[in-house]
């Protein structure tokens, strides 16, 4: 499998998971233009792609799915109350296919399971994509570590997890009270610590290879922060584990399962 995130933040979101067959985006919030151009720099081509599938309907994540799926003639997989929760503009012409919270989707040679999380959306899902005995955990835009998460993220090989916010930045920073009560609420965004407290919680079962952390806050976070924080975690509990932090303005690495 292949796994490439095109870019994680309040401007945008977009991830390419791949098998041996067509491939998926998870979400697409970037202009159509800026999306190729983040693809073509590691080597990914859009004609590759088979569908899209939306996690929730904050403008961040779906934001150039519309014109993505008329230009590339591909479907967007939603769900019914997420659907309904957007303009009928955004995918006029375009391909719908609406799943629930809980379905296992089959896509050629990898299978998608959602399941419901919490956020201030309609009806917000994170993903495991599987194929080939690989397994793939893409979670952001939670706002509490839950148990039903640890159920899901077993066995992962590949985990792309929120990191979104540092405490004591968010306290301190520029955003007003009501935002960050927001933020911090159980449908808000996970905090570095938080998101380390759930990496730990899970049961690893010495099979992940890859955590990358996501959706990072451009005012309240700090990559050096979070890598300091995370390091001193995968020394301990599982030192085989490579981590990397996903950034908004560029792709990251093209990793293989």
């Amino acid at each position: 499998m292949i796994f490439c995130n095109l870019g994680s933040g309040s401007k945008g979101n977009s991830t390419y998971v791949q098998g041996s067959g067509p491939a998926l985006l998870i979400d697409q919030g970037f202009s159509v233009k800026n999306l190729l151009l983040r693809m073509e720099t590691v080597g990914l081509n859009a004609n590759k792609v088979g569908a899209v599938f939306l996690t929730h309907e904050h403008s961040d994540h779906l934001r150039g799915v519309g014109i993505f799926a008329r230009r590339f003639h591909v479907p967007v997989f939603i769900t019914a109350t997420t659907y309904e929760a957007i303009s009928p503009a955004l995918l006029k012409n375009v391909e719908v296919q609406h799943f629930t919270a809980g379905d296992e989707l089959l896509f050629h040679d990898l299978k998608v399971k959602a399941f419901h999380i919490p956020h201030d959306a309609a009806d917000p899902v994170a993903v495991i994509v599987s194929g080939n005995d690989k397994r793939i955990g893409i979670i952001t835009d939670v706002g509490a570590e839950i148990q039903l998460l640890h159920q899901h993220l077993k066995d992962l090989d590949l985990l792309f997890l929120e990191s979104n916010h540092d405490m004591e930045m968010l306290d301190n920073g520029p955003y007003p009270l009501h935002l960050i009560k927001r933020i911090k609420s159980r449908v808000g965004h996970l905090s570095n610590e938080q998101a380390k407290a759930l990496f730990e919680q899970l049961s690893l079962n010495g099979k992940l290879r890859h955590l990358i952390l996501g959706h990072l806050s451009e005012k309240n976070n700090d990559p050096k922060i979070v890598k300091k924080l995370f390091k001193k975690t995968i020394q301990k509990i599982t030192p085989k584990v490579q981590l990397s932090i996903a950034l908004q303005n560029k792709a990251g690495s093209l990793i293989e399962l």
